[in-house]
């Protein structure tokens, strides 16, 4: 116990020391996005903005959150029947929690979330959300890779990043995809070994088996087609969503363009390297838009339309997530607490009816 403050100060300090060490880079990239930028020209196309375009924007931002909940919905459909507004609202809170925590700790939140509501446990509706997450990158990947063919000038640094996504993915894709194979066998082999058997045991029981039931969940080509046609669907969404805030802005997109520009995005939010992406995203979103034409002012402001844009769909949509099931749970949830004797799998308070 007397080691517990002292401890709970350094984790404090650490915590502090990334969010200075994080809104420093921030502000460094902000500065990157800004500096060609002539003020009395980004007036001129503020004040020239088509805010319906914008608002339209932002409803096909609440679409792209339906499609989102159908397809993660797809994936949890291998434990059972989910009801369709529980995806839904367990997902926008999974999302807001990203947006405002480290690390992505909203897609744990939300997997622990509805691990609870529905009985199937958190560790399984974890392995959906991991598996969700590899295959929208490999989607980005091969999708903004065709893109940028026809793009005549390819920035060095994107298409690195392009090419470490891919690895990233590739990697994850192949080792989710083999993990229900070679799983039997492996911890078949770590049982026979006297020292380790309770304990491989104990966390077969309590939620290993359980992830890899997750992760087979991909391998039912009926599920994976539906999954697939729902990712093809959302991303073209989004790609709509870019094409019309860009035209409010006085700039003239195409699909490839705004999916190359989802795809950098998408790359560069890989490892969170700021709180909430600010100024890596500026940056991004306004380097992808410079390579394309664009004038600094409203690539810049574009930037910042999308990325505010996203964050009241977010917040709006997440809110009501938040009243639907009570902020003190939420909350519990996001500050990762843990059950006692199993740290995701818990029995459910109750069940939500569609």
């Amino acid at each position: 116990m007397e080691n517990d403050s002292p401890r709970a100060h350094l984790k404090t300090l650490r915590r502090t020391a990334r969010l200075l060490i994080g809104g420093l880079v921030g502000a460094a990239f902000l500065v990157l996005a800004f500096r060609k930028v002539d003020p009395e020209q980004l007036l001129r196309v503020l004040r020239a903005a088509d805010a319906r375009l914008i608002l339209l924007a932002l409803g096909i931002g609440s679409a792209n959150l339906l499609l989102r909940a159908a397809r993660w919905r797809v994936l949890l459909s291998a434990s059972g029947h989910v009801p369709f507004g529980l995806a839904f609202w367990v997902m926008t809170i999974g999302y807001l929690g990203n947006s405002l925590l480290p690390m992505r700790a909203g897609d744990l939140g939300r997997s622990y979330l509805i691990g609870r509501r529905t009985g199937m446990g958190g560790t399984f509706a974890l392995a959906t959300t991991v598996a969700e997450r590899v295959l929208d990158a490999g989607f980005l990947v091969v999708v903004g890779g065709l893109s940028l063919l026809a793009h005549p000038l390819i920035p060095a640094w994107l298409a690195r990043g392009l090419i470490l996504l891919a690895v990233i993915s590739g990697l994850g894709l192949g080792g989710l995809l083999a993990l229900p194979w070679l799983w039997e066998p492996f911890v078949g082999k770590l049982e026979r070994v006297p020292r380790l058997a309770p304990v491989v045991h104990r966390l077969r029981e309590r939620w290993l088996d359980r992830f890899v039931e997750g992760v087979a969940s991909m391998r039912d080509a009926r599920r994976m087609t539906w999954f697939l046609g729902l990712t093809c669907a959302l991303w073209l969404v989004d790609a709509l969503a870019v094409i019309l805030v860009a035209r409010a802005l006085g700039t003239v997109l195409s699909i490839p363009a705004a999916l190359v520009l989802l795809a950098a995005l998408g790359a560069s939010s890989t490892v969170p390297i700021t709180p909430g992406q600010i100024g890596v995203f500026q940056w991004v979103a306004s380097s992808v838009l410079g390579s394309y034409g664009a004038a600094p002012e409203p690539a810049v402001l574009i930037s910042i339309a999308l990325h505010a844009a996203n964050y009241l769909v977010l917040l709006g949509w997440g809110s009501g997530g938040v009243f639907q099931f009570g902020s003190a749970e939420v909350l519990r949830v996001m500050a990762s607490t843990r059950e006692p004797r199993d740290p995701l799998d818990a029995s459910p308070p109750h069940v939500m009816s569609e």
